[in-house]
């Protein structure tokens, strides 16, 4: 298979569990891209990565990786609160920055990523990956069609307890995760909300509402609570006799739109995937909780909870017990929430030099903007009225 003679040469700034499972593994597979140099204050975890992959060079000084001239893009793997200044030292060196999400924890932040953003010729990416998930990229094209308004509802509920100790434990979840779906709402939409509501607490669990201007509706739940042997993440989009959802970012059920038809996506890197074109998200739901519960067999006796085999009135076509873990890459089973494609994306505009369709800075500040208006929502007991 031929292979452009160009690659974009990437540098991590933070390779931890997240980064390590997804994006190292996407540059390490990539046709496009390679590693060149990985940063990290943990010598450990930086020979082990260097012993399971080629990498051009690991540093616990990512100085080095900005002075390389090699490097063309850096990703910001990170605490979030390093997020602001390792974008601006990295496009203040002349790299392409994909960032993961939040790319600022406050509007001064937001404001001096923006500053830098606009000095600098390298282009900006958030890891806002929900917007290449192949279910809701679908999504949004089949209801381009549909008279506004749309009334959106999004649940992201899933008990975390992990983050309820250490560094997050004092992060509120809007912040470092709602944001997410507060930027996926506003591209759905292709705009940004006139006034903001939450109630719920300060930490973990939420429910809002955002008015755009329009007359779209979106209502968000984002949460802990519940268990973890139900999907975390559900999707429907209402308008004018047309309807989606989408089930953890699988299934696909397309109501109302002529010439369209349910559809079932593969999770992440294609695991049991024609297990579950063949037998559908019983098999996707089924399989997840088995799965989390072989890998983490000590989990429910260390946080007291239960992992409740998945039962179904009716008789599957399948016994989940008879299959196992296949891609020893894949850390766990997961949906494809869009992180390869993501990256992927970018390293291509690079080398075409054309602007990518990723996140940018304003997209990032937008959606740290929402999030901190939803929290002055919930302690004022107010909506927030947003300004243009």
């Amino acid at each position: 298979m031929a292979t452009t003679e160009r690659k974009v040469r990437v540098g991590f700034i933070g390779a931890g569990g997240f980064i390590s499972a997804h994006h190292l593994l996407t540059v390490r597979d990539s046709q496009v891209m390679e590693l060149r140099g990985v940063a990290d204050i943990d010598e450990g975890r930086l020979k082990t990565h260097a012993g399971n992959m080629q990498i051009g060079y690991t540093t616990t000084d990512y100085r080095k990786l900005l002075a390389d001239p090699k490097i063309d893009v850096i990703v910001v793997g990170t605490k979030q609160d390093l997020h602001a200044r390792f974008i601006i030292e990295s496009l203040d060196a002349g790299k392409w920055v994909l960032c993961e999400k939040p790319m600022s924890e406050t509007a001064a932040e937001g404001e001096a990523v923006l500053a830098a953003e606009a000095r600098n010729p390298g282009r900006l990416a958030i890891g806002f990956n929900r917007r290449f998930a192949p279910a809701y990229a679908d999504a949004k094209r089949l209801f381009q069609g549909v008279p506004r308004p749309w009334y959106v509802n999004y649940r992201l509920m899933y008990p975390n307890p992990g983050k309820q100790t250490g560094f997050y434990a004092n992060q509120p979840r809007m912040l470092y995760e709602g944001c997410h779906i507060l930027d996926l709402a506003c591209w759905l939409l292709d705009d940004r909300p006139k006034r903001v509501f939450m109630t719920g607490d300060r930490f973990l669990n939420n429910c809002c509402i955002l008015d755009f201007p329009d007359g779209s509706q979106v209502s968000f739940m984002c949460g802990s609570m519940g268990t973890l042997c139900l999907w975390k993440e559900y999707l429907e989009v209402f308008g004018n006799w047309a309807a989606i959802t989408v089930s953890d970012f699988v299934d696909m059920r397309v109501r109302g739109i002529k010439g369209e038809q349910d559809r079932v996506f593969a999770p992440y890197m294609g695991e049991h995937a024609d297990e579950i074109q063949r037998f559908g998200f019983d098999f996707y739901e089924a399989y997840k909780v088995q799965a989390f519960e072989q890998a983490n067999a000590d989990y429910a006796q260390r946080y007291g909870m239960d992992l409740v085999p998945v039962r179904r009135p009716i008789s599957t076509p399948f016994e989940v017990s008879d299959y196992k873990h296949e891609n020893p890459d894949a850390w766990s089973f997961v949906p494809d929430k869009g992180w390869v494609s993501s990256l992927e994306h970018l390293a291509a505009c690079f080398l075409d030099g054309s602007a990518p369709g990723n996140a940018d800075g304003q997209a990032g500040a937008l959606a740290t903007d929402l999030a901190l208006a939803l929290l002055e929502s919930l302690e004022t007991g107010q909506a927030v009225q947003l300004q243009p």
